[in-house]
């Protein structure tokens, strides 16, 4: 995760102009280890340094250290140091979150010295990420680290690359079929539910919502929703005037939001399932002269600009969801390699499962306990 200081920069803040995420966590504001493409090039490849491993401030500030631990080193398998090629198909680096995803994953990679990583740019699309998981099957990828742009449309390329005898790792949002290694993320269920708990006590328990979802057919905006939903159903003094596909950023987030202007005279609270689509909806506001409306903003991601945000009473809560999982993900595939079971797993509809810990959602109370562990180092 590790070029210069100025790349990952440049990265953050021409994304932040527009684009995708889900994130949070008890990890460091900046730092990255090794390169990472731009979105359309070609896949890059970054090698494990020859010279001995040590961990880097980075690296040993990521969340989740204790699930799936795996020292430094050569990776042995049947007693052999050979080299290991593992693929990395990320639904698209557009948005800072999933450079932070594919920088933690990195820093694992640079601990091994006989590890190198292959990651793609999947451009947010089905069909150009199905091409990359078979790309990466033809390139010989020892295993394939996945984070989908969408649930069910990637299930049979993923068989594929299964059934070709190459484990499969599912990060953040899962994909609908058992012909894969595990999925690990954080349960986005959980976050709706907490986050929506936030919503009725500052609400008191009545009012007109709105829900801006991520992108839908995405499992993180079905468990976001489900597990909102969940809460305010048993609150019927609150109405959900409308829901729309915010698509994780701010520009469907804007238009949505100028349409509910007009529509909605009387709006008392919005959820969001992303901080861009948050602040799109803020933007919207301004823009048609309604910031005096006093409408409340509860989201979800987890930067440390949107827990600077919560402090400055942008938002009354943001979802803590981090994106330092990639290490996670190449952890696993090596130990898979290494033919380890994985301790921690859990059997479920689509085989097995490690569900990440729940990390407390950020109010203006903890707010300050937060600033300089979310996740990015832009200013929104």
């Amino acid at each position: 995760m590790k070029k210069t200081k100025k790349l990952i920069s440049t990265l953050l803040v021409v994304a932040m102009l527009g684009l995708t995420a889900c994130s949070g966590g008890t990890q460091p504001s900046q730092g990255t280890t090794g390169s990472t493409p731009d979105a359309g090039s070609t896949p890059a490849s970054t090698a494990g340094s020859s010279a001995p491993a040590k961990e880097d401030e980075f690296y040993t500030g990521l969340p989740f250290q204790d699930v799936l631990p795996l020292e430094a080193g050569p990776i042995l398998i049947d007693g052999q140091e050979k080299p290991i090629k593992i693929g990395f198909s990320q639904t698209g680096l557009n948005h800072p979150w999933r450079v932070e995803m594919i920088n933690s994953a990195k820093a694992e990679v640079a601990r091994h010295s006989n590890v190198e990583i292959v990651v793609t740019d999947g451009n947010v699309d089905i069909v150009k990420q199905s091409s990359d998981i078979r790309d990466l099957v033809a390139q010989g990828c020892d295993a394939i680290v996945l984070s989908p742009v969408e649930s069910g449309g990637l299930a049979n390329a993923v068989a594929e690359a299964y059934a070709a005898g190459v484990p499969v790792i599912v990060l953040d949002r899962d994909v609908y079929t058992d012909q894969r290694t595990v999925f690990i993320g954080q349960s986005n269920y959980n976050l709706g539910r907490s986050v929506a708990e936030v919503l009725v006590k500052e609400l008191n328990g009545k009012g007109k919502v709105l829900e801006i979802t991520g992108l839908l057919g995405s499992s993180p905006a079905i468990g976001r929703h489900d597990g909102f939903m969940d809460v305010v159903k048993n609150y019927p003094d609150i109405e959900i005037l409308a829901q729309g596909d915010g698509e994780w950023i701010r520009e469907p987030a804007v238009k949505l939001m100028e349409d509910w202007l007009t529509a909605f005279p009387e709006i008392d609270a919005i959820y969001s399932h992303a901080e861009e689509s948050s602040w799109g909806a803020q933007l919207a506001i301004e823009r048609a002269g309604r910031s005096g409306d006093g409408i409340k903003h509860f989201t979800c991601d987890g930067s440390n600009e949107g827990f600077v945000s919560v402090k400055n009473g942008e938002f009354l809560a943001d979802g803590n969801y981090t994106p330092y999982i990639g290490q996670l993900g190449v952890r696993a595939a090596l130990k898979v390699l290494m033919g380890e079971e994985l301790p921690g797993t859990e059997d479920y509809e689509y085989g097995k499962q490690i569900v990440l810990p729940d990390l407390p959602v950020v109010v203006p109370g903890n707010a300050d306990e937060w600033i300089g562990k979310g996740w990015g180092d832009y200013t929104k």
